[in-house]
This record gives structure tokens, sequence and C-alpha cells, in this order.
């Protein structure tokens, strides 16, 4: 499973009911996934145990979109 498909997999763990369809790299997490503060912190938590690193808050204020996110991971893969 690539980095988006954990990434989709877990806006809808913390997201459920959401259109899967609207799951793309542009999909801003607020407007068109509906996530809120409290959903940006599950979402963290549910990326921290997908792949297995600690997301700082300083990372997830920048992050608004789904590529946002992917692009966030693949980074810390790298490292």
């Amino acid at each position: 499973m690539d980095v988006f498909d954990q990434v989709k997999k877990a806006i809808c763990k913390v997201q459920p009911g959401v259109d899967e369809s609207k799951i793309v790299l542009s999909a801003l997490l607020d407007d068109d996934l509906e996530v809120d503060s409290l959903g940006m912190v599950e979402l963290a938590l549910a990326l921290e145990d997908a792949f297995g690193f600690y997301l700082p808050d300083e990372e997830l204020e920048g992050i608004t979109t789904v590529g946002d996110i992917v692009s966030v991971i693949n980074s810390k893969l790298k490292t």
C-alpha cells in the first residue's frame, strides 16, 4: 500500500461516511472533506499509528490538503 492509500484509509477512519471519491491530492481537508480541528488531531494519531512516527504540531499547522499530508509523510520516510 502506498502513502496516498494509507492516508486515504486514515481519513476514512476519522471521517466515517466521507465520500472516498473526494479524497484526492488536491482535496482541502476542511472544506472538501470536513475535517475540523479535532478531526486533524485524530487524523494525526491515525497517521502516527499507520507510519510509526510522531507528527509534531508545527508540521500539522501548514497542512491544508491531502497532498500536503502525503508530502510530509514522504519527507519523513526519506529521513
